[in-house]
């Protein structure tokens, strides 16, 4: 599997297909399968590159403070190792915010954005909500008893009701063959909770699609929208579920991003 240095880590990811490339990025303490159900689907006509960030999946986890500048400048890295000049960008929440800062300060490099349950800085109920994520992977909780907790803020009313559809998300989650580090799943949170790029949508021009789930409690349509409104070239589109909605409705979230990358026009 290919592994490439950057500065302080070994970075893991994948490619398929060919066409302009096309950055995922996923979120607090997932790695590159997260991407996996619409693999094939953008990969019909994109050049996708998945990849784990730093602390997850089969990449480096150092055990010291991490940045959202820094893992936007792994991104960086990552595209120049694989001479790409300037690709797309998705990312999901903690890679949203990554995707946001690559393209705030390496403008020439990403060409559209797509941010999935992603907003310029954590609200509070997402702030203390991660907190108490984080917490419970240093506490002496299970993988599956963590997973449960995280499960209610996730998916969709629908699969929660489902007794078998809900043992098998907590269980899939809990049986990840590449789980985030303790540590490591800490310190991504720290970052993610640190970075607020409020200030800097102004700047990032780029065509921008927000996709946020019809029932997400962490990032509701008001923030998903917000941030919409506040990137020049920003465009707001509600799908089926909840914040996990990316997994659990996989075909509507990539047909929703293909359609916005095949004539990505600024919305002004």
């Amino acid at each position: 599997m290919p592994h490439v240095q950057l500065r302080d880590i070994v970075c893991y990811y994948e490619e398929a297909g060919s066409g302009p490339p096309l950055l995922l990025i996923a979120g607090l303490g997932g790695h590159s399968g997260l991407w996996s159900p619409q693999l094939r689907a953008l990969s019909l006509s994109r050049r996708v590159i998945a990849y784990d960030n730093r602390g997850a999946g089969r990449t480096s986890a150092p055990d010291k403070p991490y940045s959202i500048a820094a893992m936007a400048d792994d991104a960086r890295q990552l595209l120049d190792h694989l001479e790409v000049e300037k690709a797309s960008v998705a990312g999901y929440g903690l890679g949203g915010a990554i995707a946001l800062h690559l393209a705030a300060e390496h403008g020439d490099r990403v060409e559209n954005l797509v941010l999935i349950g992603t907003t310029a800085t954590p609200g509070g109920r997402q702030r203390l909500v991660t907190e108490g994520w984080s917490a419970a992977r240093r506490s002496s909780l299970s993988r599956e008893q963590a997973s449960a907790l995280t499960a209610p803020w996730l998916y969709s009313s629908a699969l929660l009701s489902d007794t078998a559809l809900r043992n098998q998300a907590v269980e899939s989650a809990a049986n990840d063959p590449h789980p985030a580090h303790d540590h490591a799943y800490a310190r991504q949170a720290q970052a993610f909770l640190a970075y607020d790029a409020t200030s800097r949508l102004e700047s990032i021009e780029q065509p921008a699609l927000v996709l946020s789930g019809e029932e997400d409690i962490l990032v509701d349509a008001a923030d998903a929208a917000a941030l919409a409104e506040a990137l020049p070239n920003g465009t707001h589109q509600q799908l089926p579920g909840a914040h996990a909605g990316l997994v659990e409705h996989a075909q509507a979230y990539a047909a929703a991003i293909l359609e916005f990358l095949a004539e990505p026009v600024p919305a002004g």
